[in-house]
C-alpha cells in the first residue's frame, strides 16, 4: 500500500520544490550591467528645451491639473540640475490654463508654438479638449 500523505507534508515538499527551481532559474540569469548614455552626435543646441504644459490650474479640476504639473517641474528640475537634456539644454515650462474652454485652448496652444516656439506640449486632462488639439486637426479650427 502507498504511503498516505498530509496536507502540511504535500505543502512543505511543494514548497521545497518551487524555491530550489526558482534559485535555479535565477542562478542562471546572466547579469547586466548599467546602460550608459552615449555620446551625443553633432550639434546641441545651447537655447532651453521649451515644453508647453496646458492643464488646469482653476476651477475644479485643478485637483487634477496641480499635480500633474508639480510632477513635471520636478522631473525638470531634476534634469536641469544635471545640467539639462544632453548635459547642455536646460528645461523650461510654459504653463497654460486648460479651463480656457476649447476655443481658448486652441489660441493658446497656437500661441504657445507660434511666439513662445515651443519644442514639446503635453498636459490636457480633459477628453473634450484633446479632439481640437489633436494633430490630426492641426488648422481645423481657426481664430
Amino acid at each position: 500500500m502507498a504511503a498516505q500523505i498530509d496536507r502540511r507534508d504535500f505543502l512543505r515538499s511543494l514548497g521545497v520544490g518551487t524555491g530550489l527551481t526558482l534559485g535555479a532559474a535565477v542562478g542562471s540569469i546572466p547579469l547586466i550591467g548599467m546602460a550608459n548614455a552615449q555620446a551625443p552626435k553633432g550639434n546641441i543646441p545651447s537655447t532651453p528645451y521649451k515644453i508647453g504644459h496646458m492643464t488646469f490650474f482653476t476651477g475644479p479640476a485643478a485637483v487634477l491639473g496641480e499635480p500633474m504639473y508639480k510632477g513635471q517641474m520636478l522631473a525638470a528640475e531634476e534634469i536641469n540640475a544635471t545640467g539639462g537634456l544632453l548635459g547642455k539644454r536646460k528645461i523650461e515650462v510654459l504653463k497654460a490654463d486648460e479651463a480656457a474652454g476649447v476655443d481658448g485652448n486652441v489660441k493658446e496652444l497656437r500661441r504657445l508654438k507660434l511666439q513662445e516656439k515651443i519644442d514639446f506640449f503635453c498636459g490636457i486632462t480633459s477628453s473634450g479638449n484633446t479632439p481640437a488639439l489633436g494633430p490630426g486637426r492641426r488648422g481645423a479650427r481657426r481664430s
